[in-house]
C-alpha cells in the first residue's frame, strides 16, 4: 500500500509538500501540484480517513489509553499526561483520558468508530500490544510511552531501565550497603512491559555489582509490603530495600515505623520509577526514574513529527536520574 512518503519520493518533494497539495493549506506551484498528482495516480495512493485527518491538520484529539489492570490513574501517570498536553495543546490538539473500569477491545473500537479519537498515546504497553496492532490497522496515528517489541510497530519513548537499576544499586553500594531487599511487583498480575523490564534490570544490576540480593515479589497492597518487615528490620539481614511496587513500599515504611525503626537510620529505601511518600509531612522516598513530564513532552513531539509526515520509528530510550529525598544513609556497622 502506497504511503504519503512514497508519493513524496516519486514526486521529488517533501511529505509536508504532499500535505499542502492535498489540503491547499499552503500555496504550491502548478508544476509541483502536477508532479504530486502524477505520483498519486501512478502509485494509486488513497489516504485513509485518519491519514486525511492528519493531512488536513484537523487532528483535534489525542487519547491517552491505559490498560487499567491496576487500581487506577495516579499522580505519576498525570505527570506524563501533563507533559504531553504541554507539547500538543498549544497547537489546538486536546488530550483526553477515556474513563473505564478496565480496558476492553470493544471500548477501543467504539472510540475509533465514533471518531472521538484522532490519535493515540498508549501507556501500560505490553509485549506485542494488541491495542497498538488494532490502532495501526485502523490508520490511527499512534505513539507508545513504553516498549512493545513489535516489528514495524508504532514509534515510542521509554525509560532506560538498565541504567535506572544500575543507578539505584550503585547509590546504595556507595553508601556501604551490601545486602539489599528487592521488593518487586508481581509481573504475572500486569502485562505491562515496564515492570518485567524493571525486574530483569535490577537482577542484572545486582549480579553485575556483586550484591547479596534477596528478591521478593508481592501484590500491590500495603499489607503485603508490611509483612516483609521483621522485628529487627528487613529480612535476611538486608539493610536497604529497592522497590517498583509503591503500595508495598509504603507498607514496608509503615511497618518499620510501627516497630520503632527509622528511615534512613535503621534502613534505607529507594523507589524505582515512581514517587512514593514516606511520611505524612510529605517527605518522599529517594527515587531513580525519568523526568516524567519531559518524557510526556517527547512523546508529544514524536506524535507531531508523525503527523507532519516525518518518518519516525523505533523506541527512544530516556536516561534516568536519581533524586535524593533523604531516605538513604550508610548502614549501621555490624
Amino acid at each position: 500500500m502506497a504511503t504519503r512518503a512514497d508519493v513524496a519520493r516519486l514526486a521529488g518533494v517533501s511529505p509536508s509538500t504532499v500535505t499542502y497539495v492535498l489540503t491547499g493549506q499552503r500555496p504550491t506551484t502548478r508544476a509541483t501540484r502536477e508532479r504530486v498528482q502524477r505520483a498519486i495516480d501512478e502509485l494509486g495512493y488513497r489516504p485513509n480517513r485518519h491519514a486525511s485527518v492528519l493531512a488536513a491538520r484537523s487532528v483535534r484529539t489525542v487519547g491517552v489509553l491505559f490498560r487499567m489492570q491496576r487500581s487506577g490513574i495516579d499522580a505519576n501517570d498525570l505527570e506524563y499526561i501533563e507533559g504531553l498536553r504541554e507539547s500538543v495543546e498549544p497547537l489546538g490538539i486536546q488530550v483526553f483520558v477515556p474513563v473505564g473500569r478496565r480496558y476492553s477491545h470493544l471500548a477501543l473500537e467504539g472510540l475509533v468508530r465514533s471518531r472521538a479519537l484522532d490519535a493515540a498515546v498508549l501507556m501500560d504497553v505490553a509485549p506485542d500490544d494488541e491495542r497498538e496492532e488494532y490502532l495501526l490497522g485502523q490508520g490511527v496515528p499512534t505513539v507508545l510511552i513504553g516498549t512493545s517489541h513489535r516489528s514495524g510497530g508504532a514509534p515510542g519513548v521509554d525509560a532506560d531501565f538498565e541504567q535506572m537499576a544500575d543507578l539505584g544499586v550503585r547509590h546504595l553500594l556507595d553508601l556501604g550497603h551490601r545486602r539489599i531487599l528487592f521488593l518487586m511487583r508481581d509481573v504475572h498480575a500486569d502485562r505491562s512491559n515496564a515492570y518485567t523490564a524493571q525486574s530483569r534490570a535490577v537482577r542484572s544490576a545486582a549480579r553485575r555489582h556483586g550484591v547479596a540480593a534477596v528478591f521478593r515479589t508481592c501484590p500491590d497492597n500495603v499489607i503485603a509490603g508490611a509483612r516483609e518487615v521483621e522485628p529487627t528490620g528487613l529480612p535476611e539481614g538486608c539493610t536497604a530495600v529497592v522497590s517498583n511496587n509503591p503500595h508495598a513500599l509504603e507498607g514496608v515504611i509503615a511497618a518499620a515505623w510501627a516497630r520503632g525503626l527509622s528511615l534512613p537510620g535503621d534502613l534505607s529505601a529507594v523507589s524505582v520509577g515512581l514517587t512514593v511518600a514516606r511520611a505524612q509531612t510529605g517527605d518522599l522516598v529517594t527515587e531513580v526514574g525519568v523526568d516524567r513530564p519531559a518524557l510526556g513532552r517527547r512523546a508529544g513531539a514524536l506524535l507531531l513529527r508523525s503527523l507532519e509526515g516525518d518518518p519516525v520509528s523505533g523506541v527512544e530510550l530516556v536516561a534516568p536520574r536519581l533524586i535524593d529525598h533523604g531516605s538513604t544513609a550508610p548502614p549501621h556497622p555490624v
